[in-house]
């Protein structure tokens, strides 16, 4: 298994945890496995329900498969040496063997090694995320609850006995939170708190703003210290902004089709600024592109575009708007006016 791939051994028919369903190994490989379809998120929502020991077992299985992906490599390939040097038993399938392996390592790597408090403390769980520009992730949460990061977004998630707590630092996140009225689930985003028990939502965090739209359900979204304090309760089709120096913006309405877009691999524009357009453009480049231009700053943009390809999103830019491009030896993009 490449280090660069985070992902366990993924179980197969035939694997024989397969045959044992209520086995955390079982559902953890298949959860992260990238193939995920919707009966499998139904069927691990209610494993999870099932018994409190369940989600127990599995939270402290993500943290141990976390805890040893952050180990330096040289480590890392020296304890796969070691369990690779033994061939698996004849009996026993490659991918049964791998992934008994993963689990022969995780333990004692992770509690002799990284000796985190949190892995022995089975009521909290703590986990990381990242993603590059240009990537988009799925994620399962110990709960079941779905996450979808956007690129270039970083996040940290805790979860214990009687809440659910998200911190994004940056970039932004679709939420499609499961049901659970005794444990809240809360997003922090620096310049405010979003507060849940089951809804569909985005969040997006800026250096300025936090910005939370509501495809389903409804949020408490509360931004400000408590001597300038101010919420709002957004329902579905709904959006508001927190700002750094100033009060909540006000409520509006959003096109929910548009809010999930960047999940579809799409960037919708309606009449947006050319020089926002650049920004948010600029989230999927490798390389920055810079409005060389103030003056056509306000110029008013609308088009579908797709995140996969960015550099068309910038070519396409002299067809839609009185503007050139100068593309510099180091990959950047100047934009200039035509």
């Amino acid at each position: 298994m490449p280090l660069s791939d985070s992902r366990p051994p993924a179980l197969r028919p035939g694997d024989d945890a397969l045959e044992h369903p209520r086995d955390a190994a079982h559902w953890f490989s298949r959860m992260h496995s990238g193939e995920t379809t919707e009966a499998d998120q139904q069927a691990f929502a209610a494993w999870c329900s099932a018994d409190p020991a369940h989600e127990r077992d599995y939270r402290r299985l993500t943290a141990q498969w976390d805890a040893v992906l952050s180990l330096p490599e040289t480590r890392l390939r020296g304890l796969m040496q070691a369990t690779q040097a033994a061939p698996p038993p004849p009996a026993m399938s490659r991918r049964r063997f791998g992934l008994r392996m993963v689990a022969a390592c995780a333990l004692p790597v992770a509690a002799g090694l990284l000796a985190a408090p949190y892995l022995f403390n089975s009521d909290e769980t703590r986990l990381n995320y990242a993603t590059r520009k240009g990537e988009r992730r799925q994620v399962t949460l110990p709960d079941g609850s779905i996450l979808h990061l956007n690129g270039d977004t970083r996040l940290a998630a805790r979860f214990g006995a009687n809440e659910r707590r998200v911190e994004l630092s940056q970039g932004e996140a679709f939420f499609e939170v499961r049901h659970d009225t005794s444990r809240p689930f809360v997003v922090e985003g620096g310049l405010g708190q979003v507060t849940v028990t089951g809804t569909r939502f985005n969040v997006r965090r800026d250096s300025d703003s936090l910005q939370v739209s509501v495809e389903s359900g409804s949020v408490r979204l509360e931004s400000g210290p408590w001597w300038r304090h101010s919420e709002h309760r957004l329902g579905a089709g709904q959006q508001a902004i927190a700002y750094a120096d100033s009060p909540l913006g006000d409520v509006t309405q959003v096109n929910v089709d548009n809010l999930s877009a960047w999940q579809r691999g799409k960037i919708i524009f309606n009449n947006v600024p050319l020089a926002k357009v650049i920004s948010e453009m600029n989230r999927y480049l490798m390389q920055p592109a810079s409005l060389n231009a103030p003056a056509l700053g306000a110029y008013r943009i609308s088009g579908v575009f797709s995140v996969d390809d960015p550099l068309a999103m910038i070519d396409a830019l002299p067809a839609i708007a009185p503007v050139s491009l100068d593309r510099l030896p180091d990959g950047r993009v100047r934009v200039l006016a035509r």
